[in-house]
């Protein structure tokens, strides 16, 4: 496979995020049932989804970098794709949990078992969580926000130092610089540094639109319609 269809593969999985983790689930339910019968071949069926699961989530967080944003006219906002490591590792956890949960541990006392299914079954719910629901870089005519699982950081336009308010590092990781650092607004539990953050989108790219709504106020209107969008992947291009 090549490298454009696999980012494209992934694109699909981050889309369908929804669909993908529903059908993990019960195909992980009719697992845990044939493996009453079919102990082997249900629970090595399982061991073979995680490592395949866990092992494209790692290509993913190496690969999909895409050099668009997602268009959210209704917001109005542009949207850093969604990387799908998360949606794949959510599903290698889930055959993992249920793979483990049909094993039976000779000489375990039922308080040991219970207690481990419920440590193992929160787990995964948590995982799960993270790669149910889109979290990311958000890009609208007030400002930018970096929208995380359990918190937020919002950084108005005019926080943002009037040169290189943005730094690429890597492929998908943004440096953010200040002017107003006091105008930087965080909400709940969101790890690391304000002026750091990773994106699902390519990192030049976001940081060239940054620094293009930050020099030119009169485009932030713009921010969340197609026109600007195009021009955005122009620049990008």
């Amino acid at each position: 496979m090549s490298r454009a269809a696999m980012i494209s593969a992934f694109g699909l999985v981050a889309r369908g995020r929804h669909v993908l983790l529903t059908a993990a689930f019960g195909l992980a339910v009719l697992l845990s049932i044939a493996s009453r019968e079919y102990w082997w071949l249900a629970v090595g069926a399982m061991a073979v989804l995680t490592i395949v699961l866990y092992g494209l989530s790692i290509v993913a967080i190496l690969l999909y970098h895409p050099r668009t944003v997602r268009l959210r006219p209704e917001l109005p906002a542009f949207d850093a794709p969604l990387n799908p490591n998360r949606v794949l590792l959510a599903g290698a956890f889930t055959f993992l949990g249920t793979s483990l949960v049909s094993v039976e541990h000779a000489g375990q006392s039922w308080p040991v078992r219970v207690i481990a299914t419920g440590v193992l079954a929160v787990v995964t719910l948590v995982i799960c969580y993270l790669g149910w629901r889109w979290h990311g870089v958000r890009l609208t005519p007030e400002g930018l926000s970096d929208l995380q699982p359990f918190g937020s950081v919002f950084v108005p336009w005019s926080a943002f130092a009037a040169h290189d308010p943005a730094v690429p590092i890597g492929r998908n990781q943004l440096a953010l610089y200040f002017d107003r650092p006091e105008l930087v607004v965080r909400r709940g539990i969101r790890p690391g540094s304000s002026h750091y953050l990773t994106a699902g989108a390519d990192a030049r790219l976001l940081a060239r639109m940054i620094a293009t709504y930050v020099a030119s106020p009169d485009r932030r209107a713009e921010i969340g319609t197609e026109p600007e969008l195009s021009k955005a992947e122009l620049r990008a291009g």
